[in-house]
């Protein structure tokens, strides 16, 4: 197949592309060409800005839009481009902020203030999609853990449990949250592409964990004990960024639409495991 990433450049990106090509696949990227990134050399790379228009004159079986962040961003992909089939890298932010757990894909749709304006434009993205009578699926993941993580997530408790630092957590600190890797998303992108399967997915993994208990078991992996206190005043949409990557507010999903199709999830303590080992022990000193 033919398939156009829009963004494409870290993180989920480059392993994406690599998973495609190896796959057979003729993969395209679209970006700014900002960050540096490495492709195989089969990938043809168009470097532009997508807020100014794409201009590109071939036909795609697979669009995979990896950075819509509003709803014109979307409107303009959609209308552009010339595809089958559109795949739309959406997030759990798009749910309303709510009390009711596991969240579907049917749950309301709306405001969740800690996320700010993130929420809103990945609302908007959805409403765009669903009026447009295109064929889609979109794909809401929970935090994104792994290897090479441009937010920084796992090295800021890694390295705050080495260095024997405070780690402030947000409220109590008792919010259950739920993690998805980077290579089940992955998986994932790829399987709704090959197999064009139209629908809107969660992507979490099984387990949901307090902000207490992921603390805890990353500084068991450090093999140090952690350093932790409370700030009671950064709960929910007061939560500061700067204490602590993961706000103390309840997020669990439901997987089981992903899973009925033939994706599993990497259990949460072992892909944690399994990402220290290969890659966030070797920068701690």
């Amino acid at each position: 197949m033919k398939i156009l990433i829009i963004g494409g450049s870290r993180f989920v990106g480059p392993l994406l592309v690599r998973k495609l090509v190896t796959n057979g696949h003729a993969v395209t990227v679209f970006n700014r060409g900002k960050i540096k990134t490495e492709y195989p050399e089969s990938v043809n790379f168009i470097k532009g800005d997508r807020n100014s228009g794409f201009n590109i004159d071939q036909h795609f079986d697979v669009v995979i839009d990896t950075c819509a962040y509003n709803g014109r961003q979307t409107k303009t992909a959609l209308d552009d481009l010339s595809y089958d089939f559109f795949i739309h890298f959406g997030s759990v932010a798009s749910y309303k902020k709510t009390e009711v757990f596991p969240l579907v894909e049917e749950s309301p749709s709306g405001d969740w203030p800690f996320m700010g304006e993130y929420s809103k434009g990945k609302v908007e993205c959805e409403k765009v999609l669903s009026e447009s009578g295109k064929k889609y699926a979109s794909i809401r993941p929970v935090y994104i853990l792994g290897p090479d993580n441009y937010i920084d997530r796992e090295n800021f408790i890694y390295t705050r449990i080495n260095e024997e630092q405070t780690i402030i957590l947000p409220g109590n600190g008792q919010a259950l949250i739920q993690f998805v890797f980077v290579q089940d998303v992955v998986e994932i992108l790829t399987l709704l592409a090959e197999r064009k399967i139209e629908g809107v997915f969660n992507c979490a993994s099984d387990e949901a964990i307090t902000l207490k208990g992921l603390t805890e078991y990353m500084a068991e992996l450090v093999n140090k004990k952690p350093l932790i206190q409370y700030n009671s005043s950064a709960d929910g949409s007061n939560y500061d960024g700067t204490e602590f990557p993961f706000a103390n507010e309840n997020m669990v999903c439901s997987n089981q639409k992903l899973k009925d199709i033939g994706i599993k999830f990497t259990p949460l303590l072992d892909g944690l495991r399994d990402d220290f080992n290969s890659y966030y022990k070797a920068a701690l000193k």
